[in-house]
Protein backbone atom coordinates (compact mmCIF):
# COMPACT_ATOMS: atom_id res chain seq x y z
CA UNK A 1 0.00 0.00 0.00
CA UNK A 2 1.53 3.30 -1.08
CA UNK A 3 1.72 6.13 1.49
CA UNK A 4 -0.08 9.26 0.39
CA UNK A 5 0.82 12.75 1.64
CA UNK A 6 -0.89 16.11 1.40
CA UNK A 7 -1.10 17.74 -1.94
CA UNK A 8 0.10 21.32 -2.45
CA UNK A 9 -3.50 22.50 -2.79
CA UNK A 10 -4.51 20.90 0.52
CA UNK A 11 -1.54 22.55 2.27
CA UNK A 12 -2.47 25.93 0.83
CA UNK A 13 -6.08 25.52 1.98
CA UNK A 14 -4.95 24.49 5.48
CA UNK A 15 -2.55 27.44 5.72
CA UNK A 16 -5.28 29.83 4.56
CA UNK A 17 -7.75 28.51 7.14
CA UNK A 18 -5.16 28.78 9.92
CA UNK A 19 -4.33 32.32 8.83
CA UNK A 20 -7.99 33.34 8.98
CA UNK A 21 -8.46 31.73 12.41
CA UNK A 22 -5.29 33.40 13.70
CA UNK A 23 -6.44 36.80 12.39
CA UNK A 24 -9.84 36.44 14.08
CA UNK A 25 -8.19 35.38 17.35
CA UNK A 26 -5.71 38.27 17.18
CA UNK A 27 -8.46 40.82 16.54
CA UNK A 28 -10.48 39.45 19.46
CA UNK A 29 -7.45 39.58 21.78
CA UNK A 30 -6.57 43.09 20.61
CA UNK A 31 -10.14 44.24 21.27
CA UNK A 32 -10.04 42.68 24.76
CA UNK A 33 -6.75 44.38 25.63
CA UNK A 34 -7.99 47.73 24.29
CA UNK A 35 -11.20 47.48 26.30
CA UNK A 36 -9.27 46.57 29.43
CA UNK A 37 -6.91 49.53 28.99
CA UNK A 38 -9.90 51.83 28.55
CA UNK A 39 -11.82 50.51 31.55
CA UNK A 40 -8.91 50.16 33.97
CA UNK A 41 -8.62 53.92 34.70
CA UNK A 42 -12.40 54.07 35.22
CA UNK A 43 -12.23 51.12 37.60
CA UNK A 44 -9.44 52.84 39.58
CA UNK A 45 -11.53 56.02 39.69
CA UNK A 46 -14.61 54.17 40.96
CA UNK A 47 -12.47 52.38 43.55
CA UNK A 48 -11.05 55.73 44.77
CA UNK A 49 -14.58 57.18 44.98
CA UNK A 50 -15.86 54.23 47.01
CA UNK A 51 -12.81 54.44 49.29
CA UNK A 52 -13.44 58.15 49.84
CA UNK A 53 -17.09 57.74 50.82
CA UNK A 54 -16.17 54.70 52.92
CA UNK A 55 -13.65 56.74 54.91
CA UNK A 56 -16.22 59.48 55.45
CA UNK A 57 -18.73 56.92 56.71
CA UNK A 58 -16.19 55.51 59.18
CA UNK A 59 -15.32 58.97 60.50
CA UNK A 60 -18.94 60.08 60.88
CA UNK A 61 -19.87 56.77 62.53
CA UNK A 62 -17.38 57.58 65.32
CA UNK A 63 -18.85 61.01 66.07
CA UNK A 64 -20.31 60.83 69.56
CA UNK A 65 -22.08 62.99 72.13
CA UNK A 66 -20.27 66.35 72.45
CA UNK A 67 -20.47 66.18 76.25
CA UNK A 68 -18.33 63.03 76.10
CA UNK A 69 -15.78 64.92 74.01
CA UNK A 70 -15.90 67.93 76.28
CA UNK A 71 -17.50 70.15 73.63
CA UNK A 72 -20.07 72.87 74.22
CA UNK A 73 -21.28 72.80 70.61
CA UNK A 74 -21.91 70.25 67.88
CA UNK A 75 -18.93 68.02 67.01
CA UNK A 76 -19.70 68.59 63.30
CA UNK A 77 -19.17 71.99 61.69
CA UNK A 78 -19.39 73.11 58.08
CA UNK A 79 -17.65 76.32 57.07
CA UNK A 80 -16.07 78.03 54.09
CA UNK A 81 -12.29 78.54 53.98
CA UNK A 82 -10.49 80.09 51.01
CA UNK A 83 -13.70 79.86 49.00
CA UNK A 84 -14.16 76.10 49.50
CA UNK A 85 -16.41 74.14 51.83
CA UNK A 86 -14.71 72.53 54.81
CA UNK A 87 -16.25 69.72 56.85
CA UNK A 88 -14.76 69.41 60.32
CA UNK A 89 -15.69 66.81 62.90
CA UNK A 90 -14.55 65.56 66.29
CA UNK A 91 -14.55 61.78 66.51
CA UNK A 92 -13.36 58.96 68.71
CA UNK A 93 -9.89 57.91 67.63
CA UNK A 94 -9.23 54.29 66.63
CA UNK A 95 -8.77 52.24 69.78
CA UNK A 96 -5.29 51.10 70.73
CA UNK A 97 -4.32 48.36 73.23
CA UNK A 98 -3.65 49.53 76.79
CA UNK A 99 -4.66 53.11 75.97
CA UNK A 100 -7.66 55.10 77.22
CA UNK A 101 -10.30 56.42 74.85
CA UNK A 102 -8.86 59.19 72.72
CA UNK A 103 -10.34 61.75 70.34
CA UNK A 104 -9.17 63.46 67.18
CA UNK A 105 -10.18 66.19 64.79
CA UNK A 106 -10.81 65.31 61.13
CA UNK A 107 -11.15 67.85 58.33
CA UNK A 108 -12.31 67.26 54.75
CA UNK A 109 -11.79 69.90 52.07
CA UNK A 110 -10.76 70.36 48.45
CA UNK A 111 -7.21 71.57 47.87
CA UNK A 112 -5.99 72.24 44.32
CA UNK A 113 -8.61 69.96 42.79
CA UNK A 114 -8.02 67.11 45.25
CA UNK A 115 -10.26 66.09 48.14
CA UNK A 116 -8.02 65.66 51.17
CA UNK A 117 -8.57 64.30 54.66
CA UNK A 118 -6.64 65.96 57.46
CA UNK A 119 -6.51 64.36 60.89
CA UNK A 120 -4.97 65.39 64.17
CA UNK A 121 -3.05 62.99 66.41
CA UNK A 122 -5.14 60.96 68.86
CA UNK A 123 -5.40 62.96 72.09
CA UNK A 124 -6.77 62.11 75.57
CA UNK A 125 -9.06 65.18 75.40
CA UNK A 126 -10.37 67.30 72.58
CA UNK A 127 -8.33 70.41 71.83
CA UNK A 128 -7.90 72.74 68.90
CA UNK A 129 -4.82 71.95 66.85
CA UNK A 130 -2.99 74.05 64.28
CA UNK A 131 -2.91 73.13 60.61
CA UNK A 132 0.76 72.11 60.76
CA UNK A 133 -0.13 69.29 63.19
CA UNK A 134 -2.72 67.76 60.88
CA UNK A 135 -1.72 64.70 58.89
CA UNK A 136 -2.95 65.05 55.29
CA UNK A 137 -4.06 62.17 53.05
CA UNK A 138 -5.07 62.67 49.40
CA UNK A 139 -8.33 60.82 48.77
CA UNK A 140 -9.77 61.77 45.39
CA UNK A 141 -8.46 63.82 42.48
CA UNK A 142 -10.24 65.89 39.85
CA UNK A 143 -12.74 67.27 42.38
CA UNK A 144 -14.22 70.64 41.44
CA UNK A 145 -16.11 71.25 44.67
CA UNK A 146 -17.63 69.62 47.75
CA UNK A 147 -21.01 70.57 49.18
CA UNK A 148 -22.26 69.52 52.61
CA UNK A 149 -25.79 69.71 53.99
CA UNK A 150 -26.98 68.60 57.43
CA UNK A 151 -30.33 67.20 58.45
CA UNK A 152 -32.37 69.39 60.79
CA UNK A 153 -35.30 67.79 62.57
CA UNK A 154 -38.54 69.33 61.37
CA UNK A 155 -36.82 71.32 58.61
CA UNK A 156 -34.99 68.91 56.36
CA UNK A 157 -31.66 69.36 54.63
CA UNK A 158 -29.99 72.71 55.32
CA UNK A 159 -26.75 74.26 54.14
CA UNK A 160 -25.09 75.80 57.22
CA UNK A 161 -23.35 78.33 54.98
CA UNK A 162 -26.66 79.79 53.72
CA UNK A 163 -27.90 82.38 56.28
CA UNK A 164 -31.56 82.04 55.25
CA UNK A 165 -31.48 78.30 55.93
CA UNK A 166 -29.78 78.86 59.28
CA UNK A 167 -32.59 81.20 60.29
CA UNK A 168 -35.30 78.78 59.16
CA UNK A 169 -33.82 76.03 61.29
CA UNK A 170 -34.71 78.02 64.39
CA UNK A 171 -38.43 78.08 63.58
CA UNK A 172 -39.42 74.50 64.55
CA UNK A 173 -39.19 73.07 68.03
CA UNK A 174 -35.55 73.20 69.11
CA UNK A 175 -33.66 69.93 68.98
CA UNK A 176 -32.09 69.15 72.32
CA UNK A 177 -29.56 66.80 70.71
CA UNK A 178 -26.72 68.92 69.26
CA UNK A 179 -25.53 66.01 67.09
CA UNK A 180 -27.08 66.09 63.62
CA UNK A 181 -28.52 62.69 62.65
CA UNK A 182 -27.29 62.75 59.06
CA UNK A 183 -25.00 64.50 56.60
CA UNK A 184 -25.39 64.77 52.83
CA UNK A 185 -22.10 65.08 50.95
CA UNK A 186 -22.01 66.01 47.26
CA UNK A 187 -18.83 65.83 45.18
CA UNK A 188 -18.65 67.41 41.74
CA UNK A 189 -15.82 66.27 39.46
CA UNK A 190 -14.09 68.43 36.88
CA UNK A 191 -15.91 66.55 34.10
CA UNK A 192 -19.32 67.57 35.48
CA UNK A 193 -20.10 64.21 37.13
CA UNK A 194 -21.89 64.59 40.47
CA UNK A 195 -21.83 62.01 43.26
CA UNK A 196 -24.00 62.30 46.34
CA UNK A 197 -24.02 60.22 49.51
CA UNK A 198 -26.20 60.49 52.62
CA UNK A 199 -24.33 59.27 55.71
CA UNK A 200 -25.75 58.59 59.15
CA UNK A 201 -23.92 60.18 62.06
CA UNK A 202 -22.87 58.09 65.03
CA UNK A 203 -23.47 54.71 63.34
Amino acid sequence: MNARGFTLLELLVAITVLSIVSMIAWRGLDSLVTTRERLEPEADDVRALLTTFGQMERDLAQVTNPKFLGLATSPITVSVADGTTMLQLARLAPSAPDRPTEVQTVVYRVVDGTLVRQASPALPAFERVTADKLETARLLGRVKLMQVRMWSQGVGWIDPNVPSQQDSSATPTPNTNPVVPGVEITLERDNGAIFRRVIMVGG
